[in-house]
């Protein structure tokens, strides 16, 4: 017979992307291009085609892409056998994936660490200082204590590296949206302290909780 077959992109167990059903078709064309956020490259990118059904999907089968293996900033075609070990075919069948690694658009100074990084062989990056980063993004609040006409303010601390995020006025439900970079040297066992902090007119700061 025929199928009507689609795909899931999945890192780490979690689904990134799914593709359009391309219906009652062996040799499907997708054309799609899609950008998954990845934060290392120690991990396997999932490929997984199922039959669309009414009632549920049938796994067609699956195949993987260790992310290390990629360029950067080159689009290289993967052929990709796939595999169910459930099935009794011999041939699943291929997918066909233009993949190309690149660096997120944005803080310069953390492309270019990300770069460097990428480039360090192993030896050299085991001698480094540091050895990765940590980017954390401070939200929101909810339901902080309104003290009158006090503003709150957090603190976030790593080893001996601290930030301040932007005062905000009087707000119960605050919204910061603000980025931080923190080095990250893997023999250190730091943990990323947070700590709410309410100002008042009077210079006068409180340790509200952590």
């Amino acid at each position: 017979g025929t199928s009507d077959p689609y795909v899931k992109f999945k890192l780490n167990g979690k689904t990134l992307y799914k593709s359009k059903v391309v219906y009652k078709n062996l040799n499907p064309v997708w054309d799609e291009t899609v950008v998954l956020p990845i934060q290392t490259l120690d991990q396997k990118l999932w490929i997984k085609v199922y039959d669309r059904d009414l009632t549920s999907s049938d796994f067609m089968g699956s195949a993987s892409v260790a992310l290390t293996e990629l360029e950067l900033n080159r689009t290289t075609e993967q052929v990709l056998k796939l595999e169910d070990p459930n099935s009794l075919e011999d041939d699943m069948g291929v997918i066909v994936l233009n993949l190309s690694l690149a660096v997120k658009q944005g803080d310069f100074k953390r492309n270019s660490s990300f770069m460097r990084n990428m480039r360090l062989s192993e030896s050299l990056r085991k001698n480094q200082l540091w050895n990765g980063l940590v980017t954390i993004t401070l939200v929101e609040g909810k339901n902080m204590p309104r003290g009158g006409l006090a503003e709150i303010f957090i603190l976030l601390k790593l080893g001996d590296q601290r930030y301040k995020s932007k005062t905000l006025c009087k707000s119960a439900n605050p919204q910061w949206r603000e980025q931080f970079d923190f080095h990250y040297f893997s023999d250190r066992k730091d943990i990323l302290d947070i700590e709410v902090w309410r100002k008042d007119n009077k210079k006068h700061e409180e340790l509200l909780g952590t």
